[in-house]
C-alpha cells in the first residue's frame, strides 16, 4: 500500500471549511479529476456513499466512496472514506483551527491493482502524478474556499 500526505492552510473559519469540504455535492468543484457524485446517498456523514469518476492519467477509473467517519474531534473534526473500484484506499482529512483560519491535514493509502509492472508504475509515474494533483486539489480546496 501507497500512502500520500499533504497539508494546505486556508484563510477562513474552522466550520466554514469543514462544511464545505465534506459535501460530496461539491467535490467535483475542487477535487481534481473528480466527477460529479452519482447514486449519492448522504450529505458526507458517516454512512454517505457514492459513486465516482476520476479522470487521471488520461484514463476514467470507476469509483465507490464510503464514509466512515465525520466526527468533531478535540482539535477540529476529521472525516475519513473507504474508496473501492478500479483501486482500493482510504482518505483521511483533518481539519484543525489556527490563528489564521484552518489547517486541512490530508493523509491517503491506496493499492493499485496489477502485477509487479503496476508497483514500478507506480513509483516511477503514478505517485508523482498523484503528488501534483493532491496538491492542485488542495489549491482548489483553498482558493474557493478564501473566494466565497
Amino acid at each position: 500500500m501507497w500512502s500520500l500526505k499533504k497539508k494546505v492552510l486556508i484563510d477562513r473559519r474552522l466550520g466554514e471549511v469543514h462544511q464545505f469540504a465534506t459535501n460530496p455535492k461539491h467535490w467535483y468543484q475542487w477535487y481534481a479529476g473528480l466527477s460529479e457524485a452519482e447514486n449519492l446517498k448522504g450529505k458526507g456523514g458517516k454512512g454517505t456513499s457514492m459513486d465516482l469518476m476520476y479522470f487521471f492519467f488520461g484514463r476514467s477509473l470507476e469509483l465507490h466512496v464510503l464514509v466512515v467517519e465525520n466526527a468533531v474531534t478535540e482539535n477540529g473534526y476529521v472525516w475519513r472514506c473507504l474508496i473501492s473500484g478500479a483501486f482500493d484506499g482510504n482518505q483521511t482529512w483533518r481539519y484543525v483551527p489556527v490563528e489564521n483560519g484552518t489547517e486541512v491535514q490530508f493523509e491517503m493509502e491506496y493499492d493499485l491493482p496489477g502485477s509487479i509492472f503496476g508497483k514500478v508504475a507506480n513509483t516511477l509515474y503514478i505517485k508523482k502524478l498523484m503528488n501534483n494533483s493532491m496538491e492542485q486539489t488542495l489549491q482548489n480546496l483553498k482558493d474557493i474556499s478564501e473566494s466565497e
